[in-house]
């Protein structure tokens, strides 16, 4: 049987990893990427790799959206090189303005590296630091995925089919393994970060969405959803849905094109796992399939895709779901993207906001998403 979770049910309190409970020499992450020097590296990963010495570190490409990635180029001691350490790795943390909103957001992807993806549920890169230190402030050191000539995931580039039966057999293997689990509760609640750092209801303001009515993705929206009032009303609605729901699971929560990776072979993996939340399955599925499909491909295949999901699920472990209910599910949960509406630059590119937008958008008229919320 795969291991259990060794955090506290408290996890999420501010500084709960931090309190370093097997006395771990944590260091303090940095708060400036010049803060990522050689010495701090050192610290860092001697914690997992006893004798360890980063004898000299370059930084290289940066990447500053919802969090702060750079991408590192490394050289190490005799012991570093007999860990077989690579020679580039990035450092992933929060150092943006906005950070401070969604600070908890970094310790879940902490959790998942360190707890969750030694069980190879799914694809991901290889995490070689990731810890919380004594302020709450979250870091992890991970693979550099360009050394294994992945491709990664653009809304430009719509998932395939194929690739996207591939998806959820992977996903339905994570959501099989804790399924219904009194374990789920160590995640916080049922939606996670994206209750408790209030991110989505800070985003929809009714200036913003006013503006993005506007904009040439609107169009496609049903006018039932033409005030921020009844996007809000409808958001809170999903959110006690999935917080009575049983059928919770550990969800990834954030499963969009820009977050995915593919292998040689085509093969899909995920990475950005600050989402990491207990929530309802259909969360993950609805997210994945509107994101990142072509509209018309997705309206041709996302039932036979969703039963293709319900079939792996089963087969991982988890209860049959029924069909007519599950697909009910699967529509209602195309309220949480209408919040690419109002994503801003600063966290994700105005081609994607407004290829993603338009996804949800006319996936809500498919859907008939108002008819399954009481709006006012």
């Amino acid at each position: 049987m795969p291991t259990t979770f060794s955090h506290s049910p408290t996890l999420w309190t501010p500084h709960i990893l931090g309190r370093n409970p097997i006395g771990k020499d944590i260091p303090r992450m940095p708060e400036t990427l010049e803060g990522i020097t050689a010495d701090w590296l050192t610290r860092a990963l001697e914690i997992d790799y006893p004798g360890t010495v980063v004898t000299s570190a370059t930084p290289g490409s940066s990447v500053r959206a919802t969090g702060t990635k750079l991408r590192l180029l490394l050289d190490y001691n005799d012991a570093g090189h007999a860990h077989r350490l690579p020679p580039t790795m990035w450092f992933k943390s929060g150092l943006e303005p906005h950070s401070d909103h969604v600070r908890s957001s970094h310790e879940r992807e902490g959790l998942f590296y360190s707890q969750i993806a030694p069980h190879g549920l799914i694809n991901a890169p290889k995490g070689y630091f990731a810890e919380v230190d004594d302020r709450g402030f979250a870091g992890q050191l991970i693979e550099d995925l360009l050394a294994r000539n992945a491709r990664f995931g653009s809304e430009a580039r719509p998932v395939g089919t194929d690739a996207a039966a591939q998806t959820l057999t992977m996903l339905a293997r994570l959501h099989a393994f804790r399924w219904q689990s009194s374990e789920l509760d160590k995640l916080g609640a049922p939606g996670g970060s994206l209750i408790t750092d209030g991110i989505v209801l800070h985003l929809l303001t009714a200036d913003s969405w006013e503006e993005s009515m506007g904009r040439p993705a609107a169009t496609e929206l049903p006018a039932a959803f033409d005030t921020v009032e009844t996007v809000r009303r409808g958001m809170q609605q999903l959110w006690d849905y999935d917080s009575q729901s049983n059928e919770r699971c550990i969800v990834h929560g954030d499963a969009h094109p820009n977050n995915m990776f593919f292998e040689q072979d085509g093969s899909p993996g995920f990475l950005d796992f600050q989402r990491l939340m207990q929530c309802d399955w259909a969360h993950d599925v609805n997210y994945f399939l509107v994101s990142c499909m072509d509209t018309d491909d997705a309206a041709a295949n996302e039932r036979e895709l969703l039963e293709h999901y319900l079939i792996a699920l089963k087969a991982h472990g988890a209860p049959a779901l029924e069909r007519d209910a599950a697909w009910e599910n699967y529509r209602r949960h195309t309220m949480y993207g209408l919040v690419w509406n109002v994503v801003p630059t600063a966290m994700q590119t105005e081609r994607a906001v407004d290829i993603i937008s338009r996804r949800f958008n006319a996936a809500a008229r498919r859907h008939e998403l108002a008819g399954l919320f009481d709006l006012g």
